[in-house]
This record gives structure tokens, C-alpha cells and sequence, in this order.
């Protein structure tokens, strides 16, 4: 299987076996491997048999042209079907390079972009951009792309004159939250904040005032903000006004 998938360059590899896929040492499923990642899993005692041999098999495949392995039950029923067209999808996936991953947005991403924050400004949460607009400050969007989809967002915007930058538009998509994504994302712009010596950021925030506090944000003025970013406030959502240091 491995060295037919190989030459037909393929794009993933399915194996099927007894258990549900490769567990951690709390005996919790690990959804995603590196390859990278590999050597030190085959060092454990607890895997043995055939689930080895798979792990064997799948460094083979992503060292060579594979880009994926899943590694599935065959006890489940529709478990292919699940793999295939869900997706987070069944098991295990090892994969040669990272399955999700932070980037600096290209106006190609502007479509997945609108998919994800539309829902967000339609209930006030984000304000409102246009495709144009976006399409304009791309570069200063990270996205965080899974398996080719786009499931978070964020923009930071830089006041060199003022040492700080507007971190803005952080969104992740709802079925991804809660597991730390959007601190990934915060902390990929403070990362492109400090790279530029900057040394404080700020947020404008309604409704999700308390994610910023508990991140250690604390309350400033509105007279605190650069000037240019003063001229842009919008006195109907009166956001409130947040800063960290970095």
C-alpha cells in the first residue's frame, strides 16, 4: 500500500485497524502528528503490533510523497465516509508538515475571510468590511488555515510614530473555539508587533470585553489612541478601549 501510494503520488493514505487510532499516555486520541513527531511516538512501549507497523508505514509515505495518513477504525461504521468528507474527520492524521497553521492572508483568502466574519458582523460582534476594503489590507490579516479552510482571522494594523498597533477582526469559526486558537492568534500579532519594536497593543471591543481582561488587557481612554485611529472611532458602537504592553 505504501509503495503504491507513493508512486501514484498520492495525496493521502487510509489505513484501517482495531483500535480508534493513536492514543496519548493518558489513553486520550491524538487527532494530528507531524511527521517530525513520529520517532518520539515509536519510542513508547504501549505501541506494539500493527499499530507500529502503521506508524512504520506512515513515516515512509510522508517522507516520501504522501501528504497524509489516517489511521482509522475499522469498527465504525461510515468510518471512510467520515474521513473523507467531514473536516476533522476520524482517528489519527499524520501528515508531512503541519495540519493547521498560522499565515500572513493573501487576497486570495478574502473569500474565506468574508465566509467566517460575516456571521460575527451581522450580530454586531465585528464591524462591518467590505470585500474591497479587505481586499486592500490583506497584508496586514494572519489567517489560521486548516486542511485548506479558513476557521480564524485577525488584523493588526501598526502606529510605528506611537510605538503601539490596533489588533483587530480576531474571529475564529465556531466549531474551533475554546481550544486556544484565539490566543494563538493574539499572540502571532503581538509576535509581528514586537518584531517591529512596538511596544503596547490595543483592541476596540463591545461584547467580548471580558476575553481581553482575562488576557491581561486593561481599560484605557479613548484620548490614549494614536490620533489617526482617534478620527476613525465610532461613537455608535462606543466600543470600549484596551491595551496590553508588550
Amino acid at each position: 500500500a505504501v509503495a503504491a501510494a507513493l508512486a501514484l503520488h498520492a495525496a493521502k493514505l487510509v489505513f484501517f485497524m482495531d483500535e480508534d487510532g493513536v492514543t496519548d499516555a493518558q489513553g486520550q486520541l491524538i487527532r494530528q502528528i507531524t511527521l517530525s513527531e513520529l520517532p518520539q511516538l515509536l519510542e513508547r512501549d504501549d505501541i506494539q503490533g500493527g499499530l507500529r507497523e502503521h506508524l512504520h508505514s506512515a513515516a515512509i509515505a510522508c517522507a516520501g510523497t504522501v501528504d497524509r495518513v489516517h489511521l482509522i477504525s475499522r469498527h465504525v461504521d461510515g468510518a471512510l465516509l467520515r474521513e473523507l468528507f467531514t473536516r476533522d474527520g476520524l482517528g489519527t492524521l499524520i501528515s508531512r508538515d503541519p495540519f493547521e497553521h498560522l499565515r500572513t492572508a493573501t487576497v486570495a483568502d478574502i473569500p474565506g475571510i468574508l465566509d467566517l466574519i460575516r456571521p460575527m458582523e451581522e450580530r454586531g460582534v465585528l464591524v462591518r468590511r467590505s470585500r474591497e476594503r479587505l481586499e486592500m489590507e490583506a497584508g496586514h490579516f494572519v489567517v489560521m488555515e486548516r486542511d485548506g479552510k479558513i476557521i480564524g482571522c485577525a488584523a493588526m494594523y501598526p502606529f510605528p510614530e506611537q510605538g503601539m498597533a490596533e489588533v483587530a477582526c480576531l474571529a475564529v469559526d465556531s466549531r474551533y473555539r475554546r481550544q486556544g486558537r484565539g490566543e494563538r492568534l493574539l499572540d502571532y500579532c503581538q509576535e509581528r508587533a514586537r518584531e517591529q519594536k512596538l511596544e503596547r497593543i490595543f483592541v476596540l471591543s463591545t461584547q467580548t470585553t471580558h476575553w481581553f481582561l482575562e488576557r491581561n488587557f486593561h481599560h484605557g481612554a479613548l484620548e490614549d489612541l494614536p490620533v489617526p485611529r482617534q478620527q476613525l472611532y465610532n461613537f455608535q458602537r462606543r466600543s470600549q478601549v484596551f491595551f496590553r504592553n508588550l
